[in-house]
């Protein structure tokens, strides 16, 4: 409402930042005065006061909008303001309050439209009250009394003048600042997201090269020590991508942006797959690997899978990174709560400890205790920090217990829907604990349909990145073309040859980008330009992307590098027909 008020008054000017609060500070000040009329002089009096004031706001609406220069409003309005004051004092007979009345609504105009005219209108109000005064007593009211009310009058509202003044000008000076913080910190906040974005195009683009062409090799008959080599530099490409995901994640968790993604899973799938990626960590170190699941967890549940894996990997690879010897335990237990499930889960180490100090840190962001210990140690500093913010997230929150030297315990609890009542059951729970429990899918792996009739078109500015979703849709053996620009894009499809069942497209592109193209493509309106899948190639995984995308025209997006599994799903869905 206030942003209402402003813009119709001032329209796009910015000259003074605390002009919605001071105006309705203005607008209370004028109906208050208003009532006190009405109640002790009677409506003709208070409908001329309000006038008086409402007078005074156009007067300076006016002005504040002519193109006079601040000099001349600056002198201009306090002139015409006194006039003003000249009528309302005949008008009511030298009515002190009046003078009171007008230097407030006035004073409070002035800060509101023109800062630079207060000292202005100080000497000439009090210049107009003293002559107003002198003409009164002189030629009109007479008498000791008349004259004693008037002076204190005079002398009230010229003391009025100087505070109100200063208490006006305090209140621009406060309020400027706060909005001054403001914008500085909302600038601040864009300069980080744009540094983020543009971080992660940066990073992902070359990685999206290493990590998809070394995949390619891997597929390939070569000798072992080769083979080695590859998952070496596999690994180390993934590795790097986690790190860009953490911080990813830490600004979105930041900035409100981070959303949950709730579907229905198998509880034991999702130990399951948590536990056989952690236990790689391990690594040659004499550490014990311990799970224990509680029998009586429900067997389906339903919330966001996949964070809930992010949270646990992240707990357990805290735990891995610190412990050089003894045992790692992660313990799961629930308890029912509003007709859903308060999952418990607590990882317990053998490793260095935290000191008691050392505590109330360890959920900072990139915050590493102990820097003397955990020297050589991989990471961020945002593991925790995430941790934190996930569980808070799904309506719990994290703990932590350490002993230093000894070991610490993490415990997280979060919210979940329940599904399927029926018991994990104790077969189960022992399958988890001894490694040796067989999901409901199978072990995990893809399987590569041949799509021989198949034709996809990759649209990317970037030769590499085309190689390497040529290389991904290689095992497919789809027909693949490859073009580096929008343009060459929107005209194939415009042509209608050769049919393409799927178009993979690169978001940023110089020229033409990969929305103006995709928007182009829908625009030919022919049902196959409608129609035809398009899928966002993009190094950009900033909050927010997928809906961009499909508010755009596209299908769906893959975040580069790309993800085989991710990349298979997408073949399926809309190249393989039933």
């Amino acid at each position: 409402m206030v942003s209402l008020i402003r813009k119709a008054i001032l329209g796009n000017s910015e000259k003074n930042n605390a002009a919605p609060y001071i105006f309705i500070v203005l607008c209370a000040f004028t109906a208050l005065t208003t009532a006190y009329t009405q109640l002790f002089f009677g409506a003709a009096f208070a409908l001329v006061r309000f006038a008086l004031g409402v007078a005074i706001v156009a007067v300076f609406v006016i002005i504040e909008r002519s193109p006079l220069s601040n000099r001349a409003s600056a002198f201009l309005s306090p002139a015409i303001v006194a006039a003003i004051l000249i009528f309302g004092a005949i008008y009511f007979e030298g009515d002190g309050l009046l003078f009171i009345y007008i230097n407030c609504i006035s004073l409070i105009s002035l800060t509101y439209f023109n800062a630079k005219g207060l000292a202005a209108y100080i000497i000439t109000s009090t210049a107009a009250i003293a002559a107003i005064l002198f003409f009164f007593n002189i030629n009109l009211l007479g008498g000791a009394f008349t004259f004693v009310y008037n002076c204190i009058s005079f002398m009230a509202s010229f003391g009025l003048n100087v505070l109100v003044y200063t208490f006006c000008i305090f209140c621009v000076k406060m309020l400027n600042a706060l909005t001054e913080a403001k914008n500085e910190a909302t600038l601040a906040a864009l300069a980080k997201g744009s540094f983020l974005a543009n971080m992660s195009h940066e990073i992902r683009t070359p990685l999206n090269a290493i990590i998809g062409l070394t995949e390619a090799e891997l597929r390939k008959d070569k000798p072992e020590s080769d083979l080695a080599n590859l998952r070496k530099i596999h690994s180390s490409g993934n590795h790097l991508i986690s790190l860009i995901n953490d911080i990813l994640d830490m600004s979105k968790i930041e900035s409100g942006k981070f959303e949950l993604d709730p579907t229905e899973y198998t509880f034991a799938d999702l130990i399951y797959e948590t536990v056989t990626l952690n236990m790689v960590r391990i690594g040659s170190k004499p550490v014990n690997f311990l799970v224990s699941v509680d029998e009586s967890i429900p067997s389906r549940l339903s919330g966001d899978e996949l964070r809930i894996k992010q949270l646990l990997s992240n707990m357990l690879s805290n735990a891995f990174k610190y412990t050089k010897e003894g045992s790692v335990e992660l313990k799961v237990a629930w308890r029912t709560e509003n007709d859903g499930a308060r999952l418990i889960f607590s990882v317990a180490d053998t490793g260095i400890g935290i000191r008691p100090e050392d505590l109330k840190k360890i959920f900072s962001e990139y915050a590493q205790v102990n820097q003397k210990s955990t020297r050589g140690i991989e990471g961020t500093g945002l593991g925790l920090a995430i941790c934190k913010g996930l569980a808070e997230l799904m309506g719990g929150g994290l703990s932590a217990k350490s002993a230093f030297g000894e070991g610490s315990v993490f415990t997280a609890d979060i919210k979940q829907g329940i599904v399927d009542e029926k018991p994990l059951g104790p077969d189960i729970a022992l399958a988890l604990k001894n490694f040796t429990y067989i999901p409901e899918y199978g072990e995990p792996g893809i399987e590569y349909t041949p799509l021989p009739n198949v034709r996809v078109l990759v649209v990317d500015d970037v030769e590499v990145n085309r190689e390497v979703a040529a290389c991904c849709l290689e095992p497919y053996e789809i027909k693949v073309d490859c073009i580096d620009n929008g343009y060459s894009a929107v005209q194939r499809i415009k042509d209608g040859t050769p049919v393409y069942d799927l178009v993979f497209m690169d978001h940023m592109m110089p020229g033409m980008d990969g929305i103006a193209a995709t928007q182009a493509i829908r625009e030919i309106g022919t049902d196959y330009a409608v129609s035809i899948p398009i899928i966002a190639l993009t190094a950009n995984a900033l909050a927010g992307n997928e809906k961009m995308f499909t508010d755009n025209g596209f299908q769906g997006f893959l975040a580069k590098p790309i993800e085989t599994q991710k990349l298979d799903a997408v073949i399926h869905r809309w190249c393989i027909t039933e």
